[in-house]
């Protein structure tokens, strides 16, 4: 057992989460460009960007192992951005890259799960001398093909390039500009407050910019490997002399400004190339000259051509100083927030909402003339309302994250079963809370290889195309909003659910609750989703021991959602999951059955009216419907379907309610409207989950202003 080094605790969450981004951030461009079958260069420099960060950052928090992974796989990268045309088999180092990415995974969910500080230490030696003997392999092919040395010698030197800076030593305790090279522009940075870990920020900031220049010196010069500089640079400034490739300064300027964390910077000096203007490299740095000098830079007219290139320099450094102070409130702050501190916030503005209802709806103000009072009210109202949104909003993260990595499994899966396979995205820009987003990547990755695996995987080649399918299959992905809900469908062409081979697994595990001959096809196909029910006879990688699809059905309905199959034998499957799009606060339309008070969310109601006797018809069932404007909608009692006691059984005396969802509509009948109340959505104790009540139509409750419960509709699930 290894153990996280003294000190190191509290930046672990910015670690975990920075490494993560990387990772993701690398898995995304390898998947788009295994997809073209080649690296694009800019590719290459990003990757080789990516692990030459996670090798700082780990080797600064004591990971020995993960820092010389992300060094061998570096050096593998310098060799081919070196020389992007050695690769003849990009394969193999799609192969290698993924092995990587998934090792630093796994040893970061490791540390995650650390007791005590003590976390198990993974060995990588098998895929670190799989990195190396490619590094060689690509360094022989350069030396071969160019007669040169192996450039695989110099990666490490790139990498600590900065460590090697001619540049004078600079004191801890007072920091200067580094030895200027004529015609560098020096410029001194500052990170956020508070961002931590200053030393790796400036690491960052250098492999931001390093490919643009031609030269570059920094000060304090040894960020990457020593967490004492951090100190030095929050009071001091992080100094930086370059020397753009292009020549461009203001461009290396939107680079600095614009990188994650900086919150601003100043321009030091500029060196002027003629010889003459060299000693100005010893001039210390003068922070007033953060201003911009609009009268100084004005060159005599006498000798244009001499002059212009000096001007021109220090003219573009200060323009983009100017540009950015200008702009500076246009520029985007981002912070990392602990979740947990979400869901306080959350709690506490749900307590806000519920404390105000019981204000105003306070019995002891029935009566009164309190027009202060009213207006304050609802003045309060709108500010809670604003505030409600505000924290619903920080919550909510796209679904992009999710399903990009299902990219990933879909690619190992296609390669393991030989299947060849279109994955189809759609939607991945659609928002839910952050809390809905962590519960779903599980169930949407037992799904898709559901797909693969019993979808696509069991049918061959040759049955799709005796059955007119294309030979190529086609798993699908997509995500929409629907009357206050998100609707996920992950689909398949495959060869469908059999419901006979269904029935005859649940018949030998006695499963069977009622006679064979009274299941429905749709109560057949749901059955997969049985704990331990499985079609396949033997256990594999992907499949066989009947645990994959019950953790999609719990996952989801600890989302306060729910999962429907609809399969057809030989045509393929679909899994249709809907979710709340955030478990928190509601717009919700109370109404009065009996003594119950029930909330039916705003989103799905169309219209509310009385009914008039001509509107009512029966089906030829005998089933109550009602004609509206041409177009006839089936009507259901709720103190029929909930078995309550009321004294308003006629139509004509209550009021119905048409709601909507999923392109299905029906009216709700109950005795009364009681009015529009935002209400905070209360999962039922767990000890109900035994009765469905999902399934029954309810999805929840809430504490209505007097203190009473409010049961709140699932439209989705009452309309079926």
């Amino acid at each position: 057992m290894a153990k996280i080094e003294p000190g190191m605790e509290a930046m672990l969450d910015v670690y975990f989460f920075e490494t993560n981004s990387l990772l993701e951030q690398l898995d995304e461009i390898l998947l788009r460009t295994e997809q073209a079958n080649e690296f694009e260069n800019e590719d290459i420099k990003e990757i080789f960007r990516i692990m030459h960060t996670i090798k700082g950052s780990s080797a600064m928090m004591g990971f020995e192992n993960l820092s010389t992974l992300a060094h061998k796989a570096e050096d593998m990268f310098f060799v081919i951005r070196e020389n992007p045309d050695v690769i003849t088999d990009v394969s193999f180092v799609y192969d290698l890259v993924f092995q990587v990415s998934d090792s630093y995974k796994a040893q970061i969910e490791a540390l995650q799960n650390n007791v005590g500080g003590e976390y198990e230490s993974l060995d990588f030696d098998d895929l670190i001398n799989k990195l190396i003997k490619a590094r060689d392999k690509l360094s022989n092919e350069v030396t071969e093909g160019e007669g040169g040395s192996a450039p695989a010698e110099t990666a490490p030197a790139e990498s600590t390039a900065p460590a090697e800076s001619t540049a004078p030593a600079q004191a801890v305790s007072a920091p200067t500009a580094p030895a200027a090279e004529a015609g560098s522009t020096t410029v001194r940075v500052f990170f956020e407050d508070g961002c931590q870990m200053e030393n790796l920020r400036a690491f960052l900031l250098i492999n931001t910019i390093r490919d643009e220049c031609s030269y570059l010196k920094f000060t304090p010069e040894d960020v990457e490997t020593n967490s004492e500089t951090s100190k030095e640079i929050v009071e001091n400034g992080f100094i930086i002399s370059f020397i753009p490739n292009n020549g461009k300064v203001d461009y290396i300027l939107n680079l600095i400004h614009g990188a994650m964390n900086v919150q601003s910077y100043e321009v030091l000096e500029n060196v002027a190339v003629e010889p003459a203007e060299t000693p100005k490299a010893e001039i210390p740095p003068e922070p007033a000259k953060q201003e911009t000098v609009a009268p100084k830079p004005a060159p005599a007219p006498a000798k244009p051509a001499e002059k212009k290139p000096e001007p021109t320099s220090v003219e573009k450094a200060q323009a983009a100083v100017a540009g950015a102070n200008g702009g500076a409130q246009q520029k985007q702050s981002l912070i990392s927030v602990n979740l947990a501190k979400l869901d306080t916030l959350h709690d506490i503005v749900g307590e806000i909402i519920t404390t105000e209802s019981m204000v105003i709806s306070n019995p002891d103000l029935e009566g009164l003339e309190l027009e202060s009072f009213n207006k304050a009210a609802r003045d309060l109202k709108k500010l809670t309302g604003e505030l409600q949104d505000t924290v619903m909003s920080i919550r909510m993260v796209p679904l992009a994250g999710v399903f990009q990595k299902m990219n990933r499994i879909v690619r190992d899966m296609r390669k393991k079963l030989n299947r060849d396979v279109d994955f189809v995205l759609e939607g991945e820009d659609t928002e839910v809370d952050k809390s809905i987003v962590d519960n779903l990547q599980d169930p949407l990755m037992h799904l898709v290889r559901n797909c693969m695996d019993h979808g696509i995987g069991e049918e061959s080649p040759e049955a799709r195309a005796a059955a007119g399918k294309p030979p190529k299959g086609t798993i699908k992905l997509s995500a929409q909003n629907a009357s206050g809900e998100v609707v996920i469908v992950v689909s398949d062409d495959g060869s469908g659910i059999d419901p006979e081979r269904v029935m005859a697994k649940a018949k030998k595990m006695g499963l069977l609750t009622k006679p064979e001959n009274e299941y429905t096809e749709r109560e057949i196909q749901n059955m997969i989703l049985l704990p331990g029910f499985s079609t396949n006879e033997e256990v594999t990688e992907f499949s066989g021991r009947g645990v994959g699809m019950d953790v999609v059905k719990s996952n989801i309905e600890k989302c306060g959602g729910q999962i429907i199959v609809d399969s057809k034998k030989g045509a393929g499957t679909s899994f249709i999951i809907k979710i709340p799009l955030t478990m928190a606060i509601i717009d919700g339309m109370e109404i009065n059955v009996g003594d119950l008070v029930f909330t039916v969310p705003i989103s799905t109601i169309r219209e509310s009216f009385k009914v008039e006797p001509e509107q009512l018809v029966n089906d030829t069932g005998g089933k109550e419907m009602i004609m509206i404007r041409g177009v006839v909608y089936p009507i259901l009692r709720l103190h029929e379907k909930f078995m309550i006691d009321t004294e308003v059984t006629k139509l004509e005396d209550g009021i119905l309610l048409l709601v909507e969802t999923n392109n299905k509509s029906m009216c709700i009948f109950a005795d009364r409207l009681i009015g529009e109340q935002q209400v905070v959505v209360k999962p039922f104790p767990k000890y109900l989950s035994r009765y469905n009540m999902k399934g029954e139509g309810l999805s929840g409750c809430t504490i209505m202003g007097d203190g009473s419960i409010s049961l709140i509709i699932d439209t989705n699930s009452l309309i079926g």
